[in-house]
């Protein structure tokens, strides 16, 4: 997958990479339902470090469509609220499965 960071660039993440950035993305979700500016800067800053550190970068010369666009991390509550609002598909910014989803797995299964 291909992840663009506005004003950052773009990295190669492979699905256990997303996996592993949930719990950050989790926190922004939650800056943002708080309305914390300061929380989402610090989540967004964890996010992106975590995208650099585990992903690969895609160099400037090559042509590639983004999979997945993030903000930047100076982004406001709202702009990233409006973000979280058009990835309905998704819990948080990332794809993933949520975790409330797990536990009614389990409540089923139980």
């Amino acid at each position: 997958m291909i992840v663009r960071v506005l004003g950052e660039g773009q990295w190669v993440l492979e699905v256990d990479h997303l996996e592993k950035l949930n719990a950050i993305d989790v926190e922004v979700e939650k800056a943002v339902d708080d309305a914390d500016q300061a929380a989402l800067h610090d989540a967004l800053q964890r996010l992106f470090e975590g995208i650099r550190e585990l992903g690969t970068p895609v160099p400037d010369d090559v042509i590639a469509e983004s999979d997945l666009v993030l903000p930047d991390p100076d982004s406001t509550v709202e702009e990233v609220k409006l973000l979280l609002e058009s990835t309905s598909e998704y819990f948080g910014i990332l794809p993933d499965r949520h975790p409330s989803e797990d536990r009614v797995e389990e409540q089923a299964e139980g």
